[in-house]
Order: structure tokens, then C-alpha cells, then sequence
């Protein structure tokens, strides 16, 4: 052991192809990232579809159709997120997305999660009491539900 040499300073040295084999694989996770999220948006898109135009409403597809359109959104706002990055690491450039890009996604997320635990506690109702859900239901109540739930998580992202 060499005295002279202290022990808060040290020579960093690179294994050959290490920080190569990284970046690469960085960089494929992010090429890969928004095409698999175009994918999904696509996917959004045929549930969207059909659960808005072909199928015929009921309680649960009410919920289930604005869960996917809260998803739709986060998809978006993710893409939008992604090819940011994208465009960051190859081309060396900043570009400024706005912090609204930001709100949408946690308005989107929000939202999802509050329609998660919707669908959750309308189905452990007509589980637990069928009778008593079918006769009481008030007949528009999953679309007050939904604009309500959509207002409290646009509020709650906003603040």
C-alpha cells in the first residue's frame, strides 16, 4: 500500500464495453417504451369503441367505459412523456413540455384508481345484497358517480 496516496481520492477506470453494453440497453427500453404504449393506445381505442358504440349499457360497462377513458388519457400523457425523453437523449435538445402535460396525467391516474374502487364497491354491493341493489338502484346513478368522480380527481390534480 502506497502511503502517499489518501483514501478520499481515486482513479475511475471504465471495463471495456460496460458503459457501451448500458446506454444500449437504456436506450432500447426507451425505443421500446412509447411503441409498446402505442400499442396499448390502440387496444384503448377498440375497447373504446365497442364499450361507446356497440354494446348495449348497463351499470358496470358505464364504469368500465370511463376507467378506459381515464386510461386512454394516461396513455397519452405517457407517450407524450416518452417521445420527450426520446428526443432528449438522442438528439441532445430540450424541448419544453408544459407542466399541464403533468396535471393530465395525474388527473388521468386519479381517476383510473377511483374508478377502480367504484367498480370494486358497486360489485361487493351486488354481491352482498342483490335484492336490495336491483330494487333501490337509482337509475342514473353510475353516470352521477362518474361525473362526480371525474370532477373530485380533476380538483385534486389541479391543487
Amino acid at each position: 500500500m502506497n502511503p502517499s496516496v489518501t483514501a478520499w481520492s481515486s482513479q475511475l477506470t471504465s471495463i471495456s464495453g460496460g458503459e457501451q453494453t448500458f446506454n444500449m440497453e437504456f436506450l432500447s427500453l426507451e425505443l421500446l417504451t412509447p411503441i409498446m404504449a402505442l400499442v396499448g393506445l390502440a387496444g384503448k381505442v377498440v375497447v373504446l369503441w365497442l364499450l361507446g358504440f356497440c354494446r348495449r349499457r348497463n351499470a358496470f360497462s358505464i364504469y368500465i367505459l370511463n376507467l378506459e377513458e381515464a386510461n386512454f388519457h394516461l396513455l397519452c400523457s405517457y407517450i407524450i412523456d416518452a417521445l420527450e425523453t426520446l428526443i432528449r437523449n438522442f438528439y441532445l435538445i430540450y424541448i419544453f413540455i408544459p407542466h399541464f402535460f403533468m396535471t393530465v396525467f395525474f388527473f388521468a391516474y386519479m381517476s383510473g384508481m377511483s374508478f377502480l374502487r367504484v367498480i370494486s364497491t358497486e360489485h361487493s354491493l351486488s354481491i352482498r345484497w342483490p335484492i336490495w341493489c336491483h330494487c333501490h338502484h337509482l337509475r342514473h346513478l353510475q353516470a352521477l358517480m362518474c361525473a362526480l368522480l371525474w370532477a373530485l380527481s380533476l380538483l385534486l390534480s389541479i391543487l
